[in-house]
């Protein structure tokens, strides 16, 4: 059975060429405007600004709800860093009012996603609802199919990955008991230590992984018009799924979402408690990005920079929902 046979294809809405352009337009319009955004404001240095034009005008260029999944991760991100810096000054070395982010940090958090989201767009076709499993009168299991909905779970499981350890940096640093060390429980830690872990944390890793995935499943294509009247989608030249598709697709990738932001999560603190190093100076009394003569390592064997440690993670978070993504559809 081919991909365009499947009963389920004449269920996604069809995407116009001109719809296309338009959008790549839009994109590269509210790409400029966002970089230029976080220049100012200092959320971005030069090369994090030309990156993330980059990365948020191809995520557009795929899909809408690429891009606003891209963009609710950056917007949530640079609103989070501004909450408590006083605080996080007084804890950890090298913090700024705007968290001024450059190109690695940008690629680290976006690249691996984009990249999924771009060999979606070029070897599937346009975005649309999860093709696998579902009802039996709806579904496929086509190879394209599969890859589709394999590279749909590896993004929003990317986005909630960089989601969940932003929110848990930003927010559990400020919770007013210290962490505990994620390969030792029983051991506190000072607040910003890699591997560290708190309940405000836990929390916000696993609320900002729900989140990417919900605004993901939410703006699938024609999932919002299935909300409306078909004579009222019909009379708008609106093309729906149907609600049940709608339902079962935010449903799967708000659990994607929190087991990317959740899980990932962890497995970041694991590998920063780990193959990370973490030093503190006694001296400023804060957490120190590198070692110096007044410093001590509190933990983790120095291998990886905490861009590579995301690096890992994320990418890690990605496979693991590809490679579940065929027994995990099957069951929802």
């Amino acid at each position: 059975t081919s991909l365009q046979a499947s009963p389920i294809i004449s269920a996604i809405p069809a995407v116009p060429p001109t719809v296309d352009v338009v959008r790549t337009f839009i994109g590269l319009v509210l790409a400029r405007r966002i970089s230029n955004s976080g220049l100012k404001k200092r959320s971005l240095s030069q090369s994090g600004a030309l990156s993330a034009f980059l990365v948020a005008s191809l995520s557009l260029a795929t899909s809408w709800r690429n891009g606003i999944t891209l963009l609710a991760f950056y917007w949530t991100s640079s609103k989070l860093t501004r909450v408590g810096t006083k605080i996080k000054g007084k804890l950890e070395e090298g913090v700024t009012e705007g968290g001024e982010r450059g190109a690695s940090q940008v690629f680290a958090c976006s690249l691996i996603g984009v990249i999924c989201a771009c060999i979606r767009r070029i070897f599937v076709g346009s975005d649309g609802p999860l093709l696998i499993g579902g009802s039996a009168a709806l579904s496929t299991t086509t190879s394209r199919a599969l890859l589709g909905d394999q590279l749909t779970l590896a993004y929003v499981a990317f986005f909630a990955c960089c989601a969940g350890d932003t929110w848990a940096s930003e927010l559990g640093i400020l919770s007013k008991s210290l962490p505990r060390l994620i390969t030792k429980p029983w051991k506190k830690v000072p607040p910003g230590t890699n591997g560290g872990v708190s309940l405000v944390g836990l929390g916000a890793s696993a609320a900002g992984g729900m989140l990417m995935g919900l605004l993901h499943g939410v703006f699938v294509s024609g999932g919002a018009a299935s909300l409306l009247p078909s004579s009222w989608s019909s009379m708008m030249m609106f093309s729906a799924i149907s609600p049940a598709q709608f339902g079962r697709e935010v449903l799967v990738l708000t659990l994607v979402g929190f087991m990317g932001g959740f899980g990932g999560s962890l497995l970041d603190s694991l590998l920063g408690a780990t193959i990370q190093a973490t030093f503190y100076d006694n001296e400023t009394k804060k957490i120190a990005k590198r070692s110096g003569p007044t410093t001590t390592k509190v933990g983790g064997w120095g291998f990886l920079s905490n861009e590579m440690v995301n690096v890992v993670s994320t990418a890690m978070s990605a496979l693991v929902a590809a490679l579940v993504a065929r027994p995990l559809l099957n069951w929802i």
